[in-house]
């Protein structure tokens, strides 16, 4: 069985395990934290809400105010196909130097019978897998894990809605750059006999599904995912200002690796980063509901048996309201 069917099978196992306490945990509705409130997620909120983020990020992406971007995406992009070889051939000089292996794959660390095939669990082994391992898919899927865990046991509706936009981000985005991929048919240096850069636009698809490192290097759906993850994470938790910095830091460590192995040039980069953060910041401001900070008074006339008075409404930040009777 191979990694990749190996890390379904683990989201599959996470999915079920979490079924029913999805279905009867008991949770507040509502929760608060910080400036956002939290509901409890739907068990298929990541399926049901992807076509609804294709469609706003189609919406959204194109606008005037975001021409700058764009334009700094499709500039940086061709800055670096300027230099990709050059990247590429210093990476693996530098990689060389500090004893940093090539490798771009991971190896078994134990596998469990299940019926006639075994479920792997696979894991670096050395300098360079362990690099490549940050952006491998086993992360993601073990981090939203370990969120939706935390979640069902303390009750937590951000660590569920977390861990449910981290897998919506991560489908969205991915599918995205999967066209990308099928359009552009853009190799991989490892597959490159002599220097140099080739590209197969439209590229047959069963040629494609045959020899898939030959067309699928832009963008890198490595850090397409490892992007969204990251952005999730520090959208639902701001307090935490760590995240970013050791998130982008990790990142730069995969993009040295991925062109040391020869998985991918470094013009790839740029379009990866922008669909992950693109689709991180939609997944996170569809999973919570922003609420105002500002206190108002307010004052109702009413008729009481017997008489007349008064009633007085204060509204504290975080939209929470309580009432008065004289």
């Amino acid at each position: 069985m191979n990694h990749k069917r190996s890390k379904i099978i683990l989201a599959c196992l996470l999915f079920t395990f979490s079924w029913r306490s999805f279905c009867f945990a008991e949770q507040e509705s509502v929760q608060i934290h910080g400036d956002s409130s939290y509901e409890k997620p739907h068990l298929f909120d990541c399926l049901t809400k992807t076509p609804g983020d294709l469609k706003k990020f189609g919406k959204t992406t194109f606008r005037k105010k975001n021409i700058a971007i764009i334009s700094l995406v499709v500039v940086g992009t061709g800055l670096l196909m300027l230099m990709d070889q050059r990247l590429v051939d210093r990476s693996k000089q530098l990689g060389h130097h500090l004893g940093i292996s090539q490798t771009n794959y991971q190896k078994t660390i134990t596998s469990i019978p299940m019926g006639k095939s075994k479920f792997e669990i696979e894991g670096p082994f050395d300098s360079g897998s362990a690099l490549y391992y940050i952006g491998d898919g086993w992360v993601e899927v073990l981090l939203a894990g370990g969120l939706v865990t935390y979640g069902l046991s303390k009750s937590d509706n951000r660590a569920l809605q977390t861990a449910s936009q981290i897998a919506e981000a991560v489908l969205a985005a991915g599918i995205v750059a999967q066209g990308f991929k099928h359009v552009t048919g853009r190799a991989s240096p490892f597959t490159n006999k002599s220097s140099g850069d080739t590209w197969r636009f439209f590229p047959n698809q069963k040629r494609y599904a045959a020899h898939v490192s030959t067309y699928d290097a832009f963008p890198s759906g490595h850090l397409t995912a490892s992007m969204a993850t990251l952005t999730v994470l520090a959208e639902n938790y701001p307090e935490h200002t760590w995240i970013r910095p050791v998130g982008y830091s990790l990142f730069g460590l995969l993009g040295f690796q991925m062109m040391n192995n020869g998985v991918h040039w470094a013009s790839d980069y740029p379009l990866s980063l922008a669909l992950g953060y693109s689709f991180g910041k939609i997944a996170a401001k569809g999973g919570r509901k922003k609420i105002g900070q500002e206190s108002s008074l307010k004052i109702y006339p009413m008729v009481l048996p017997g008489g007349g008075g008064i009633q007085t409404m204060y509204r504290f930040g975080r939209n929470q309201e309580r009432q008065r009777k004289t």
